[in-house]
């Protein structure tokens, strides 16, 4: 009989809901925008870094966040501390 190792992932011990980024190390920048819209108007930009688009947001509208390039994760804390989630 014989056994294989698992590799042990880096998230091991850590406690739920940890973000760590366990893919391919990733090169390329994170782009970030946002859409805003009602039911009058859109409005879409792009972001240099999530603090200056979460100082953007506005709350009397929907809101659209999105991140492409997920392996820097404190990007994704910063929102979900922003939004409490």
């Amino acid at each position: 009989m014989s056994y294989s190792l698992k590799m042990v992932s880096r998230k091991a011990g850590l406690p739920p809901g940890t973000l760590i980024h366990i893919g391919e190390s990733g090169k390329d920048e994170v782009v970030i925008s946002r859409t805003t819209y009602d039911r009058e108007a859109i409005e879409e930009a792009s972001y240099d870094s999530i603090d200056e688009c979460l100082g953007d947001i506005q709350p009397d509208r929907r809101n659209w966040i999105n991140v492409d390039g997920l392996h820097k994760p404190e990007i994704i804390e910063k929102i979900g501390v922003a939004f409490d989630i």
